[in-house]
């Protein structure tokens, strides 16, 4: 009798390690995965300050009446993921360039200690961590506007150009 209730103890304490160690395995996935995010709207002070600690968490952001979705996860080690996808072109963008850029995305591998030193919001900042179709839309759209600047002012760059040969 009495050594049925010692493997009785011995099978409960088993099952309570691994109901344990389960509840953690979820949390911990639920935490990577951006389950547990906070949703911070368009509050971004909200997103600032879970991002100085890679707390998951989401925020719209409306630059320029074009909206952008952030969306940040906590990485296994020193790195934080970010996902920047381009949701809505504002009114009157030329359709090329709507096309260009809606519904594309990057993914940023940013590390955590540059996190409190940047601000994830600030495009130009986060860059050169990042990687995907918005990124190259991005560039491709700034290289089409330097083509149509040099185009609208050849005449004046080859009235320059003139002038300096004719001296």
């Amino acid at each position: 009798m009495v050594e049925y209730s010692e493997n009785k103890k011995l099978r409960s304490g088993m099952k309570l390690i691994i109901l344990t160690i389960i509840l953690t395995g979820i949390f911990f996935s639920a935490y990577y995965t951006g389950m547990t995010r906070e949703y911070c709207g368009k509050d971004q002070y909200c997103f600032s300050e879970n991002a100085k600690s890679c707390s998951p968490s989401e925020v719209y952001i409306s630059r320029s009446n074009n909206v952008y979705h952030y969306k940040l996860t906590p990485a296994l080690g020193n790195k934080c993921n970010l996902k920047i996808t381009f949701e809505r072109a504002q009114e009157g963008l030329p359709p090329e360039h709507t096309e260009l850029l809606e519904g594309k995305s990057m993914k940023c591998d940013i590390p955590k200690k540059v996190l409190k030193e940047k601000d994830l919001l600030k495009m130009d900042e986060i860059m050169p961590y990042c990687s995907g179709e918005l990124k190259e839309a991005l560039y491709e759209l700034i290289v089409k506007r330097m083509y149509e600047l040099i185009i609208l002012n050849l005449g004046e760059i080859a009235e320059e150009a003139k002038n300096i040969m004719e001296m």
